[in-house]
């Protein structure tokens, strides 16, 4: 009777991890493009952006996949935004060891291949660099916070959260990303 309840307890056990990896692969599968998209904007190199994702992923599935689902988005956000803080960290770092030994001519980072395309997907494309390159251009702090609040549609509170700042700051940071984003894309509009 004992090998039973054991064999039972046993096999709840093995079916709530398997339903675990299961709801955490999903979970991976639906943050990974959004997360990547925004390193890319943050980074504006395709090559650490997919480090950056990578890292945030094994770290999430190494420390907290034993949280609550709830809690997933804005722990799995929070790790982002920690190591694109992180990367911005070490490439300031990087320019004063490389303006020390006079070598400031960095490769440009290419956002998509301009090969043979209709010319319509080009202009689509230009656009987008053009989006990116004002985004790219915000503090720091007004850009995660436009990109978790607009493009990850998370609240207030889970992006303060996230940030670690009130939800004030927030208001303050989206409000003012949202003004210079509409502000440049006029003007650049206007210009051509």
């Amino acid at each position: 009777m004992q090998a039973i309840s054991r064999n039972k307890s046993y096999s709840n056990a093995k079916a709530n991890a398997l339903s675990q990896n299961v709801a955490l692969e999903h979970f991976l599968k639906t943050v990974e493009r959004k997360a990547f998209q925004m390193a890319i904007v943050a980074t504006a190199d395709q090559g650490d952006s997919l480090d950056i994702v990578q890292d945030a992923m094994l770290r999430f599935v190494t420390h907290y996949a034993s949280k609550p689902q709830d809690q997933w988005v804005p722990l799995f956000y929070r790790i982002v935004q920690n190591l694109i803080v992180d990367w911005h960290r070490k490439q300031k770092v990087r320019k004063i060891i490389l303006f020390w030994q006079e070598s400031d001519e960095l490769p440009a980072p290419m956002f998509f291949d301009r090969t043979t395309e209709p010319e319509h997907i080009i202009e689509k494309q230009q656009k987008c660099e053009q989006s990116l390159q004002v985004l790219h251009n915000l503090p720091l702090k007004q850009q995660q916070c436009f990109l978790l609040r607009a493009w990850q549609g998370l609240s207030v509170k889970q992006t303060a959260q996230i940030m670690k700042c009130s939800e004030g700051s927030v208001k303050t940071h989206f409000s003012r990303a949202s003004a210079k984003l509409k502000q440049l894309l006029e003007s650049s509009h206007d210009h051509q």
